[in-house]
């Protein structure tokens, strides 16, 4: 991925160097994958998570080999800010810079929709949607970090989000990950389209998909073609997160 100096950060420490990539999955509402350029192979790829914010987890499927397991569920305003940045970044240039690293190699940074940092700070936009909120503990002892905790507070007062009136309890999804009788499942849909996000490219012709508006999470296999195994980490390149 492309590096610059970022010329607009002073004082005595070094400044942070300024990223670039095409977004290709949003794993939730501060976590997306960014992939570089290919040059003769699949191109390099990481894990940007925003820092000093914090979104709703999406559900997770109980692991399997494990009867004690229990499936866990979208919590409150996880999903629209999963879908807030799907729509927004999907297949999009964006420009990164990474702020702190832990010690199990997971990279916080700050996130820019376009080539450079005067394009839209995303933490910004998800804190001014109501769609996140700042990390418990954060004081607002910088210029980024006091307009988070601006926007959240104007946030509040405009009743946007997660600080809007009443339960959230329509934010969070009833996931169907089996369906009982496939073949009665698909009869009843009549052969008539039905809207779905795709979650995973599996390969060319294999997708994840999640069917709106009754959230069955099903796995489709596109008919009358084939893939080979040779185009199969390009297909990759737009798996995830939603398309």
């Amino acid at each position: 991925m492309a590096s610059v100096t970022n010329p607009g950060q002073g004082g005595s420490a070094p400044p942070l160097a300024v990223q670039r990539g095409i977004v290709k999955m949003v794993l939730s509402g501060c976590a997306i994958i960014v992939r570089g350029q290919p040059r003769g192979g699949p191109p390099p790829e990481r894990q940007i998570n925003l820092s000093n914010i914090r979104a709703g987890s999406l559900a997770r499927r109980a692991a399997a080999g494990q009867p004690d397991a229990k499936d866990t569920p979208d919590e409150p305003w996880g999903f629209p800010a999963r879908e807030f940045l799907r729509k927004k970044l999907i297949g999009k240039e964006v420009c990164f810079t990474v702020e702190y690293k832990t010690p199990q190699g997971r990279e916080y940074g700050m996130v820019y929709l376009g080539k450079d940092t005067s394009g839209e700070n995303i933490a910004e936009s998800l804190v001014a949607e109501g769609l996140a909120s700042r990390r418990e503990g954060i004081r607002a002892n910088n210029s980024e970090q006091s307009r988070l905790a601006e926007l959240e507070e104007q946030a509040k007062s405009s009743k946007k989000g997660m600080w809007s009136d009443g339960t959230a309890s329509h934010t969070i999804r009833d996931l169907k990950y089996t369906i009982e009788n496939p073949r009665h499942f698909v009869d009843s849909m009549h052969q008539k389209p039905v809207n779905a996000i795709i979650e995973h490219v599996r390969d060319g012709s294999v997708v994840r998909a999640l069917l709106l508006p009754d959230y069955y999470l099903v796995t489709v296999m596109l008919s009358g073609i084939k893939v080979s195994l040779g185009g199969f980490w390009g297909s990759l390149w737009v798996s995830g997160g939603g398309i």
